[in-house]
């Protein structure tokens, strides 16, 4: 067997030579390595600054739009406030027109009712039309109002209230005979004559005229008085021939005793 000693011992220096030059060429991949390596390290961190700008600039804008969106919300909070408060003075005020409203109305409506108690108006009584006040209207039928009930004394002191305070009064025919019968039912005949009488003297054409002669002969019968009381009934039978108290007067006559 050759001897490979000096074989191996020329190619060691060889040997040394090329692995210095793999071990030059392996760094300076190494080095071109690390350096693009580098610049992507520093792409990334550029682009993570960029990123991370970017983030705060659009945190930025949405805390703007936070604080605006809350400015505007306080706003319109705003106004509600003042819209509802608007409507509560215009419900107030509307409260105060109707009031005040009410109020004319009322106050209208109550001079109208004055006015009409002192204006005339126009009354019907015993087939009669004329104007009275307002006053001699109620006087009138407040007495009769008391004779309807009884109250003849009363009836009796509103009639000759109302001839005192109205002597032309459109009432005064029916007073006299209204007031005729309330005498009457205080048994007072004579002045119950003379209230019949004034009737039948000023005014024969009045519906109530027949039985105002007729009543005069019942006073004339009450007070024991035949032969005056003959007297009215057969004036009555004379005059009015054709109504019911000229009836009743017949039949009356027919029962009266001849003579005084």
């Amino acid at each position: 067997m050759p001897d490979v000693q000096p074989f191996l011992a020329r190619l060691r220096p060889w040997v040394f030579v090329m692995t210095a030059a793999l071990g030059s060429v392996g760094a300076h991949a190494a080095l071109f390595g690390d350096d693009e390596a580098r610049r992507a390290i520093l792409d990334l961190r550029q682009l993570r600054a960029q990123d991370q700008a970017a983030h705060a600039a659009l945190s930025a804008q949405v805390d703007q739009l936070k604080r605006s969106l809350l400015e505007m919300n306080g706003q319109v909070e705003q106004l509600r406030a003042d819209l509802a408060r608007q409507r509560g003075q215009e419900e107030l005020l509307l409260r105060d027109v109707a009031e005040l409203q009410r109020r004319l109305k009322d106050a209208q409506t109550a001079q109208e009712e004055r006015l009409r108690q002192l204006e005339p108006q126009t009354v019907a009584v015993d087939g009669k039309t004329f104007k009275a006040m307002p006053d001699e209207k109620r006087v009138f039928e407040e007495a009769l109002a008391h004779l309807r009930s009884a109250d003849f004394a009363a009836g009796a002191a509103g009639l000759n209230k109302l001839l005192q305070a109205y002597p032309q009064t459109g009432y005064r025919e029916s007073a006299w005979y209204w007031l005729g019968n309330a005498h009457y039912g205080l048994r007072a005949y004579k002045p119950a004559i003379q209230s019949f009488k004034k009737l039948a003297d000023q005014a024969p054409d009045h519906a109530r005229t027949p039985e105002a002669l007729l009543s005069i002969g019942n006073c004339h019968l009450e007070l024991k008085d035949n032969a005056s009381a003959r007297k009215v009934l057969e004036q009555l039978v004379k005059q009015y021939p054709q109504t019911e108290a000229a009836q009743a007067a017949r039949d009356r006559l027919l029962t009266m005793p001849k003579g005084k």
